[in-house]
Order: C-alpha cells, then structure tokens, then sequence
C-alpha cells in the first residue's frame, strides 16, 4: 500500500527531490541502527524482535496522519518508520535462513517471496480506492492494521523458531567474517548486483505513481496488479530452474529483462504502455530476487548465515538510501522519463556484468561454492 506514500509528498507540495529524499532517510536511519540488530535478536528472540518492530511501524505509520506539512515532523516520523521496518526484515531473514531445506533454496525462497508479491498486486488498488473515497487519514489506519496484525501474527510462531538459535559468527565471533563475506570473489559480483537491484527498484516503488499522475492517469494500481501478477505466475511455474538450470544462469538476463520493464515506464500516458511495462518488469523480477537469493545462500557458510543476512540486507537498505535521492534529483531537472531510462540502463549493465562475472570465475576454475 505504501508506493503511494508519494502521493501525499505530492499533496504537500513536495515533488520528486523531495519524494527521493524521504525514502532516502527512513533507509539511512535502518542502515544505521542495522549493527545493533544482531545483539537485539540474540537477546530478545527473532519473533519477539519482529513483534516489537511491526507494533512500532504501526505506531509510526499513524503519526503521518496528523501531519500537513513537509518539514522536520514528517523526517522524524519516517525516521521511526524506517527503523522498524528494516528491524522486522533482518529479523524476518534470519528466522527464514536457518530453517531452508538444504537443495531446495530455490523453491524455499520462490515461496518465501510470494508473501511479498502477491499483496503487491492488490493491495496499490485497494489503497488507491481508500485515499480516492475516505482520504489519507483511514489509508494511514489501514496500513497500521496491518502492521498490528502482522504483529499478532508472530505470536502465534513457535518458540523453536522465534528463540535466537545462536550460530558460531553470533556466540563467539568466529567463523568467516564481514571483511570475508565482502571481499569473497564468488560473492562481490552478486553485492554488487544486490546494489543495482535494489536501486532500481528503487525508481519503481517511489517514482511511477507522481509519474503517472503527472500524465493525467487516475487509477495507476492496475500496473503493480500486473507486475506483480506477472512475478507471482513466474515464482509458481518456475520454482524448480533454480536447480535444474542454476540460479547463476537465470539472473542475468532475469536483470535484463527487468532493466527493459522499467525503461518502458518512460513511455508511461502512452496507450498500453504502462501495461507492457508491467509485465515485462514483472517477469524480470519474479526471477531476479530468488535467484540473488539463492546464490548468497550457496556461496555462504552455514556458520555465517546470521552475517549474511544483515550484509544482504543492509546492500538494500544502502542502495535505497542513495538511489531515491539521486533519481529524485534527475527526475526534477530532466524529468520522470529519462529518469526512468538511467535506472533499466543499470538493471541492463547490471545483467550484461553478471554474466560476464560468472565466465571469468569459470574460465579461473573457481567452483561458485560455499566459502571456507
């Protein structure tokens, strides 16, 4: 629901700078509470830290409500909202990877995805008719719920699951480190690609709906249902590439595919072309984020797992930090449409780099293996 958090920037009086540099902070504020979550998660359980962080961004998501300015309050606010959220994803991740079934991280991690795809492709239209009929106030309302039911959802987990199940990098320090994570040569072209990624998306989430207003389109979510429609149909029927193909395969033309989607939302106002957008874009994505997924857990030690999740997941966090901001400052002076353009040319060079990447480490004989 929250792509058209824009909408009410639009409403104040901001434009994209603005837009870019909200999104901007609330992922600077996640990044820079990210190395404490560890210590959190150890202490408090991975369901009780997700329990806590959910409560709060409903806390946090309420607070837009009373607000009718651009200005310190609202940074503050979306300041608080970043951080719960970035808490409950890397809690989230580190529930989720010490459980994966071993040789079947492909499928385990297409069907982890779905619970982030398939709301995406209603929920833009039923928030879109909430502000359109009731107004912001009860959207804000909704998506607190929301979060309020996520909350007492993980109640509900098992306590085998939720408890902090310590690995050997979180209990003593030993094990394969940061350093090592990053600079292991079968991983830097995946970071690197996680970077691009995130950046990219990026553009999608926080620039196609003031985009599409500016073009005189009213009812924008019926784009997110078929991007996200398009995800999901590729997540179902090709679970199983991952293993039969390989994940290092299917990504880059995954990321080609996606960089092509979201160029053609330059062409957006233009008859259909939102539409094709959305299903290419869609298609490109519905494999990119599995298969980055499953590399970073098969060139990971098990021993690290808890480490990779938070690198993995503070890259998104920093590349939503700088891009926003950046692709702001290019849709302000040259327009949403070249803006778009910028952003599928990195998704394109991001896949044409990969694939090039992963010949040089066959080519050295280097096995795309677990690191020791």
């Amino acid at each position: 629901m929250l792509v058209l958090f824009p909408l009410l920037v639009v409403r104040l009086g901001g434009g994209a700078a603005m837009i870019g540099a909200l999104a901007a902070f609330g992922a600077a504020m996640a990044l820079m509470v990210r190395p404490a979550i560890p210590r959190v998660i150890e202490r408090a359980g991975r369901s009780s830290t997700v329990f806590w962080a959910l409560a709060l961004e409903g806390i946090a998501i309420a607070l837009y409500i009373p607000l009718h300015s651009l200005g310190l309050p609202i940074f503050a606010v979306r300041a608080l909202h970043g951080i719960c959220e970035g808490t409950a994803r890397v809690a989230l991740f580190a529930m989720l990877f010490n459980i994966l079934p071993e040789g079947r991280h492909g499928e385990a991690m297409t069907i982890f995805s779905l619970n982030g795809m398939m709301p995406a492709a209603f929920a833009p239209m039923i928030g879109d008719e909430i502000i359109r009929h009731f107004g912001f106030a009860v959207f804000f309302v909704s998506a607190a719920a929301l979060c309020a039911s996520g909350a007492i959802a993980m109640t509900q987990v098992s306590s085998k699951l939720g408890r902090a199940m310590r690995t050997p990098d979180e209990a003593g320090g030993e094990g394969v480190s940061y350093r090592e994570l990053l600079l292991e040569r079968t991983l830097i072209p995946v970071w690197i690609v996680t970077l691009v990624f995130s950046a990219v998306l990026g553009s999608r989430l926080n620039f196609v709906v003031p985009f599409a207003s500016q073009r005189g389109i009213a009812q924008v979510g019926v784009y997110f249902v078929i991007y996200s429609a398009a995800a999901i149909v590729v997540r179902l029927a090709c679970a199983g590439l991952f293993e039969t193909i390989g994940a290092e395969r299917i990504l880059a033309p995954s990321l080609v595919t996606l960089g092509l989607g979201i160029a053609l939302l330059a062409a957006t106002g233009r008859p259909g072309m939102l539409d094709l957008a959305g299903v290419i874009g869609g298609l490109g994505h519905g494999f990119t984020y599995p298969a980055l997924t499953v590399l970073v857990l098969r060139r990971t030690p098990a021993s690290a797992m808890g480490r990779t999740s938070t690198l993995f997941t503070s890259l998104f966090d920093l590349a939503s930090m700088v891009a926003p901001y950046l692709l702001g400052l290019i849709a302000s002076r040259a327009g949403y449409a070249l803006m778009f353009l910028v952003a599928g040319a990195c998704a394109v060079a991001a896949g044409l780099y990969l694939g090039a990447a992963e010949v040089m480490l066959r080519r050295r004989d280097v096995e795309p293996q677990r690191v020791s």
